[in-house]
């Protein structure tokens, strides 16, 4: 069997011999051919001049490294005219001149390169026997072509964040093949309305709503049909929405006031209908525990900073001068201008600790009288609790009314010693506007009887608000059914009515209102345009975000 059958590059080669060492082999070859071409004139040159001998890299055999060293011959070249009086032979289909690696062992360090990146690519590159640093193997991905891609007849069109909140790039993705095209190192109009120039032949453009991609698409490809993408036409609608609720914080905590006066109405009656005794239960304990009190007295540090901005405001002062007089950032201050009312903060939720699972053995061991934390903690630590004592004790705090007391503990702690007292009941937390929003725009029957309660309490406390989850709802439902012919009548419904947020975002839906009807009558939207924003993102943070614009351009590309 020929050598070439086995191992392609090495046609015209033979091996003279072969050296094995612990982790890599050394195998001489020359070559078979009695001539050489000129590279200068391709005359053929049969006087030879001088040899020597050239290494070069080669794929791994075995998990064994394998360097080549290759006789190579010096010929003199017959023609007078020639610039070139001696040369060396060329081997095109091993490697190419002054290359110390085999075309082969380039194109797998690039394709590690392509598929890890650096780092990561040269552990992989080393396990294998292949011989390359980090360095290496991102020059080999530097210097590898760009795949040709074909012009695209539906783009789709995205920005995604180089540097979030400073600078941002455009990703182009052909939503009929389902891969990218480009990336440009700008999201504004103008290399947008470039790239379009240089591609004719893009029919259908799908985007988001923002004006710099609409701009560019007129500019570049003024016959092609724009399209808005249906899940930002439901994200705008949710978001004026959100600022109409931003506007009733009042409404908000009046909402969740009425839902805790409905509780108590339904537990009186119940309690009314229930023919057992209950005269010899406790009243239950009124208060709020320390960690309620830090809260409360934190919420009264920011509403005097809320009412010392407002009187500002009324007096004239500009939102640059109310921030540095109060302490807060223009945006801040400008919010808070806006708002109406205080803007209430969305309730934290608790994150889950190690003493979840004994957080029910707790809650009963305090219920039964025992509040020394030390003590719980011990009984826990029994039940196989691998925790500290200060995170019991840190537990416990959150439920105290009054400081602990220090030193031992105190006689009489047991069940015995104190009548087990019902729980106080906690208040229901009030929604912020964006939870106020999912709350509202979610069908009533995926919702749990407490939120729909809270729901109706919250439409009850303010018509403007149940106008607006109407419109919203309605829009929703055009959107995704696409009813193209109830466009127009919802624009003008949303235009005569009193909320202004939402007339805001008729007149801007009019502006662009093209583009809304392609993306209600059209089946492209911007959904294969996030996935790969989503995979261009993948790529950034494998190499912990320290590419430059071209290597990522390089890597996303070749991975489609």
């Amino acid at each position: 069997m020929r050598l070439a059958a086995l191992v392609s590059h090495f046609a015209g080669l033979r091996v003279r011999h072969v050296t094995m060492e612990a982790d890599r082999l050394t195998v001489a070859v020359e070559t078979t051919r009695r001539t050489a071409p000129c590279p200068l004139c391709h005359r053929t040159a049969t006087r030879i001049h001088s040899r020597y001998v050239r290494t070069l890299v080669d794929l791994p055999w075995a998990g064994r490294s394998v360097r080549l060293r290759l006789d190579v011959r010096r010929f003199r070249c017959r023609a007078r005219a020639c610039a070139r009086r001696i040369f060396a032979e060329r081997f095109p289909q091993l490697g190419a001149a002054f290359a110390r690696r085999t075309q082969v062992q380039r194109a797998a360090l690039a394709d590690v390169g392509f598929a890890l990146g650096g780092s990561a690519g040269a552990r992989l590159a080393r396990k294998q026997g292949l011989v390359g640093s980090r360095a290496t193997i991102l020059r080999m991905v530097h210097a590898a072509a760009p795949p040709e891609v074909a012009t695209p007849r539906v783009l789709g069109v995205d920005d995604w964040a180089r540097r979030r909140g400073q600078t941002y790039g455009t990703i182009l993705v052909d939503l009929e093949r389902r891969r990218p095209v480009d990336l440009l190192e700008d999201r504004t109009a103008a290399p947008f309305a470039a790239w379009l120039k240089h591609h004719p032949g893009v029919a259908i453009i799908s985007r988001d709503r923002g004006g710099a991609y609409a701009d560019g698409a007129r500019q570049g490809a003024p016959a092609a049909v724009q399209v808005a993408d249906r899940f930002h036409l439901l994200g705008n609608i949710g978001d004026a929405l959100e600022r109409v609720l931003a506007r009733h914080h009042g409404d908000l905590r009046a909402a969740a006031a009425a839902v805790d006066r409905a509780i108590a109405e339904a537990s009186v009656t119940q309690q009314q209908s229930d023919p057992e005794p209950v005269a010899s239960t406790p009243p239950p304990r009124r208060g709020i525990t320390r960690a309620q009190q830090d809260r409360e007295a934190r919420r009264s540090r920011r509403v005097a900073r809320y009412e010392a901005v407002v009187d500002l405001h009324r007096r004239g002062a500009s939102l640059r001068t109310i921030g540095q007089a109060v302490g807060l950032s223009r945006a801040t201050a400008r919010r808070f201008v806006r708002a109406g009312t205080f803007p209430e903060r969305a309730p934290s939720r608790p994150r889950p600790t190690s003493l979840a699972p004994d957080e029910p053995y707790l809650r009963a061991r305090w219920t039964a009288g025992c509040h020394n934390a030390r003590v719980l903690w011990e009984e826990v630590r029994a039940r196989g609790f691998p925790g500290a004592a200060v995170t019991v004790g840190r537990l416990v705090s959150t439920r105290r009314l009054t400081p602990g007391r220090p030193g031992p503990t105190p006689r009489g702690t047991g069940p015995a010693a104190v009548a087990p007292s019902p729980p106080v009941p906690r208040p229901t937390r009030v929604l912020s506007p964006r939870q106020a929003r999912w709350l509202l725009l979610r069908p009533i029957a995926d919702l749990r009887p407490a939120d729909q309660l809270h729901r109706n309490c919250l439409l009850q406390e303010s018509d403007q608000i149940g106008e607006a989850r109407v419109l919203a709802e309605d829009f929703g439902r055009l959107v995704r059914t696409r009813d193209q012919a109830a466009l127009a009548p919802w624009l003008e419904r949303a235009h005569e009515i009193g909320v202004a947020e939402l007339r805001e975002f008729a007149a801007v839906l009019r502006r662009d209102q093209a583009a809304v009807e392609a993306a209600l009558t059209h089946e492209w939207s911007n959904g294969q345009t996030e996935g790969q924003v989503t995979k261009l993102k993948y790529l950034k943070r494998q190499m912990y975000g320290r590419a430059s614009f071209r290597l990522l351009k390089q890597r996303m590309l070749r991975a489609a």
